[in-house]
């Protein structure tokens, strides 16, 4: 019987694993992962690259900016920020969270 239990209690902390990193996963979608035709909302710019987060800034992609992903490739995205349509290459689509 105690192995029993040992063996339930441990299927349900290995089930709050998985759990657990669904949700981190969920927490930090990026363009790249997002689906085609829905708007989202910029939750964070992730850069170390001063260039980079000036250039985005410049277009309106900053935190709480909403962004619609018109369309995915291979190596872009195309979006549209404050009624601008750009294409974005995926390490600036990487760099945004939504």
């Amino acid at each position: 019987m105690l192995a029993q239990f040992t063996l339930k209690r441990s299927g349900a902390a290995a089930a709050s694993e998985v759990d657990t990193e669904t949700a981190n996963a969920a927490a930090k979608n990026t363009l790249l992962s997002a689906e085609p035709g829905k708007t989202y909302v910029i939750k964070e710019i992730n850069t170390d690259d001063d260039e980079m987060n000036s250039f985005l800034f410049r277009l309106g992609c900053y935190v709480g900016e909403p962004i619609t992903l018109i369309s995915k490739k291979k190596k872009s995205c195309i979006v549209v920020i404050k009624d601008g349509r750009y294409n974005l290459d995926n390490l600036l689509s990487e760099a945004i969270i939504i």
